[in-house]
């Protein structure tokens, strides 16, 4: 019994002098702490370390607190640091430090601000993860940090740079091997909405950190496009992305029921497919496919929204779209200001699109060129389906033939877009009969129509009606001659979409066509 507790006293008494010796030695384990801290860091992000306070804490195992912590890039003064920390905690246990490969338990950031420099001020070597495992041999299980920022600066000085807020991010099993697991919330900028992020980052490259890999799910709520000028609605998005930081290949869809174009002011349910690049450095995006759905029409757009003008806050976007299977009605009430769409009908069409980077109003911005037919369209409005029935039988010689009714029309034409006022060049429309070749221009805001051209039509004029008025047309049968034995008219359709008028373009004639106005389809 003596004998026992001789034992215990005697490594009580050793642990107690352990712990005396590790008393004594704090001064020492804290430089260590210190000066091991700094080199990581040096190493690992490749920058300047400097900080307000390091403190070390033995209680309930090691503790380390470092205050307004700031690296610099290489030491660059002329950039932001790349990193910014108000307050960095560590835990971990005391020997863990003295180890080859320190292993920490937990890190908490306060106030993180990362900005990742310009891909022309990052140096070209990239290191693999052996290399930054045997620099940097660290392995920290947990860590987290809220209300974070992350800045990309942009490679015009110009433009304001790219900022992402971060609510809250947790990484876990973090090493330089393999990548880390994470989470976060954040605050994406343009169309400013929530997200949310799940996936796998790193290793970090310290020596090129925008080339550090990342693989994620992403879920993007109640985005108010309404941020992007010219738009507006509520667009949601879900899909995935990967590859470095400045090179991500992004792949997903959105849902935006109330889509609208700011002047047009007619909401519908916009459906998206996309597969994209985004080039970090200065927020580009290319768009390898974008299978857009709305109403009963699909589009496939390609293209790309760039940054071409230093001087302007906003992007330049060229794109190419066609589509096999649209309806002329969706097409008009997307980009018409209507109750009503005039016009009904499936349409083949194909255009580019080119919105340049100008601080005004989408519709005064927006650039279209486009080739379409529309087949077997009809008018929605019975003044105007009701005209072109009735341009139908004349066009065929049977004027009284009520038989001849809701006649289907075809449409095919090139037009051009600009500064809200679209412009046809080679609009042909052609219902049994007739058809009608025109050129001309039409005012998105108010419906301004100023359209000219040559009405063809199989019968002769004289056929175009009945009794008196029918003989009296007989005369004027030559002037209005067509080679192929029918008849040519120069036409003008001018006024409203709302209140069209139809006539003789009196520029042709002045004296025939005042003696065929009255009598003439």
């Amino acid at each position: 019994m003596q004998r026992r507790y001789i034992i215990i006293a005697l490594l009580l008494s050793i642990f107690f002098l352990l712990l005396l010796g590790l008393w004594a030695m704090r001064p020492a384990l804290a430089s260590f702490v210190r000066h091991r801290t700094e080199g990581i860091l040096q190493e690992h992000f490749a920058s300047s370390v400097q900080f307000a306070d390091f403190q070390v804490s033995f209680t309930a195992g090691l503790h380390v607190t470092v205050s307004q912590l700031v690296l610099r890039y290489h030491g660059r003064q002329d950039i932001p640091p790349l990193i910014q920390i108000a307050q960095l905690s560590i835990a971990l246990r005391p020997l863990n430090i003295v180890r080859p490969r320190p292993h920490i338990a937990t890190v908490r950031l306060a106030g993180l601000q990362i900005t990742l420099p310009p891909r022309e001020l990052a140096t070209p070597p990239m290191l693999r993860a052996g290399d930054l495992r045997d620099k940097s041999p660290i392995v920290i299980d947990f860590l987290q940090t809220d209300n974070a920022k992350i800045t990309l600066l942009r490679g015009q000085s110009a433009k304001a740079p790219l900022e992402f807020l971060l609510h809250h991010l947790e990484l876990t099993n973090i090493n330089f091997e393999n990548p880390a697991k994470f989470t976060a919330t954040l605050t994406n900028a343009v169309p400013k909405g929530e997200i949310e992020v799940g996936g796998v980052f790193g290793p970090w490259n310290g020596e090129t950190p925008r080339n550090t890999f990342v693989q994620a799910q992403y879920h993007l709520r109640n985005a108010n496009l309404a941020t992007i000028n010219g738009l507006q609605g509520t667009l949601s998005s879900v899909g995935t992305f990967s590859g470095p930081l400045d090179y991500l290949a992004v792949k997903g869809s959105t849902e935006t029921p109330d889509f609208t174009l700011g002047s047009v002011g007619n909401p519908i349910a916009l459906h998206t497919d996309f597969v994209a690049v985004v080039d970090g450095t200065n927020g580009n995006t290319y768009l390898q496919s974008v299978v857009a759905r709305f109403l009963r029409s699909s589009l496939v757009v390609t293209g790309e929204v760039v940054d071409l003008n230093r001087d302007v806050p906003s992007r330049t976007v060229n794109l190419d779209t066609y589509s096999e299977n649209a309806r002329v009605e969706d097409l008009i009430r997307l980009a018409v200001k209507t109750e009503e769409p005039v016009l009904i009908g499936l349409t083949r069409l194909q255009a580019k699109i080119r919105i340049p980077e100008e601080d005004v109003d989408l519709s005064q911005r927006l650039e279209v060129s486009s080739e379409f037919r529309v087949d077997d369209g009809t008018f929605t409005k019975p003044a105007i389906q009701e005209r072109i029935d009735s341009l139908s039988r004349k066009g065929q010689g049977q004027p009284k033939n009520d038989e001849i009714a809701q006649v289907q029309c075809e449409l095919t034409g090139a037009m051009h877009l600009e500064k809200g006022v679209i412009h046809f060049s080679g609009l042909r429309f052609s219902v049994p009969g007739a058809k009608v070749n025109l050129r001309g221009s039409y005012t998105l805001v108010g419906g301004k129509v100023d359209f000219h051209g040559n009405l063809f039509l199989d019968a002769k004029l004289s056929q175009t009606t009945t009794g008196p008025k029918a003989l009296l047309l007989k005369a004027l049968d030559p002037f209005f001659a067509d080679r192929s034995g029918g008849s040519r008219l120069p036409i003008k359709i001018v006024g409203t979409s709302a209140h069209p008028q139809f006539g003789l373009d009196r520029g042709h004639n002045d004296r025939v066509a005042s003696h065929a106005t009255q009598t003439s389809p």
